[in-house]
């Protein structure tokens, strides 16, 4: 339960691309901290931190269950670390062995596997947590440089089968959100989702292009998942929206996914948090009717 709190507080409160990340790397077949990691960690536990997700990786030798077991203990020794060293156990919401399956590099040498047996722990500060503003979240229409409509999701199907409504439109889709930093949809999400779902249903000629976006960073890079450790949040968001569908029965064939990160923002510079909602989205492309 307390878990289940922690979470549901950091995804009104944080901001999804404020998380931040360092990475610490052992020796072969090893899960012992080395004590160049220690430094790291130790310069961790000074900061002010509010949440913690721990990521640990393999080499490609070995098997894959033992790879699987190995990145796990690795993890597992982090977060006993760092709670040894003061770090709340409730802060620390993510704790996963990924074995072999996200290599840095691909290639063998020995170089290449030094780089891929780590722990990634990505993180947010408390400074970094602001309130989050009691309003829904706000759906513009966007002229330029690409059309979007703004939806009343109750009649996102009207909206679609609109003679105006063709080929090429973006329609943006309000609140499907998701817990800060991570892909994981808010419960709030889910009736959002099955409008969506309801739609692809009842218009079986449909083909859409599900697009993730982000705030709150400059440039037009992607925010870091604190699930995976890697910057591809707005990736990994629209392709959550795709494999929702893909599970309830929408074919693979009708849908693509894609993540912008923040290359397109719809207000350049965020001032307020409802600027921020406005660009932190998703939208779908409209591909055939």
């Amino acid at each position: 339960m307390l878990r289940t709190l922690i979470l549901a507080a950091l995804s009104i409160f944080v901001q999804a691309s404020n998380a931040q990340s360092t990475t610490i790397y052992f020796e072969f077949d090893k899960w012992d901290i080395t004590p160049s990691a220690i430094k790291k960690l130790d310069s961790l536990t000074a900061l002010q931190v509010a949440s913690i997700s721990i990521n640990g990786h393999c080499d490609q030798l070995g098997s894959q269950v033992y790879n699987d077991l190995l990145s796990q203990k690795r993890a597992d020794a982090v977060k006993e670390y760092l709670t040894v060293k003061g770090i709340a156990n409730e802060k620390i919401i993510i704790v996963k062995g990924f074995g072999e399956t996200q290599p840095v590099l691909e290639k063998l040498d020995v170089e290449s596997r030094k780089l891929n047996r780590r722990v990634t722990i990505a993180y947010l500060l408390k400074e970094e947590i602001k309130a989050a503003e009691p309003t829904p979240p706000v759906v513009y229409k966007i002229e330029a440089p690409e059309p979007k409509k703004p939806v009343p999701l109750e009649k996102l199907i009207d909206e679609i089968k609109d003679s105006t409504t063709k080929a090429g439109d973006k329609i943006i889709l309000k609140n499907i959100n998701f817990y800060g930093g991570r892909h994981v949809f808010l419960p709030e999400a889910y009736p959002s989702l099955n409008e969506l779902l309801e739609t692809m249903k009842a218009i079986p000629t449909l083909k859409i292009e599900i697009h993730g976006h982000i705030c709150c960073i400059s440039g037009d890079g992607d925010g870091l998942d604190i699930d995976t450790g890697f910057p591809n949040l707005s990736y990994n968001r629209s392709k959550a929206v795709y494999e929702f569908l893909l599970r309830n029965g929408i074919e693979r064939r009708r849908m693509q996914h894609k993540g912008f990160g923040h290359k397109y923002p719809i207000i350049e510079y965020e001032r307020s948090e409802a600027e921020k909602t406005i660009n932190r989205r998703v939208e779908i492309k409209i591909l055939q009717k």
